[in-house]
């Protein structure tokens, strides 16, 4: 009788090893979508970042290209006078 409890404890003690490696084999596969998808967003954000980089980078040039404008120039002295005047 004792042997027979001894094989039922073992029987009950491998069917819960093999419950939990399945829950914790689920547990790492989880983890690892969520770490993929992590990547990519990361992937993402940064080829975003550099793309803003590039267009900011553009538009500083077109606005020093401006002010260095002689129009601009002009335009400038024009407001500095009407604003001067008040008007």
């Amino acid at each position: 009788m004792q042997e027979a409890l001894e094989k039922e404890l073992d029987r009950l003690s491998l069917t819960q090893a093999l419950v939990d490696t399945e829950m914790a084999t689920a547990r790492v596969i989880d983890l690892t979508e969520r770490l993929v998808d992590a990547r990519e967003q990361v992937v993402n954000l940064r080829s975003e970042l550099e793309h803003l980089r590039i267009e900011y980078t553009q538009y500083r040039v077109e606005q020093e290209q401006m002010k260095s404008s002689a129009a601009y120039r002009l335009a400038s002295r024009i407001w500095a006078v009407r604003n001067a005047f008040g008007v």
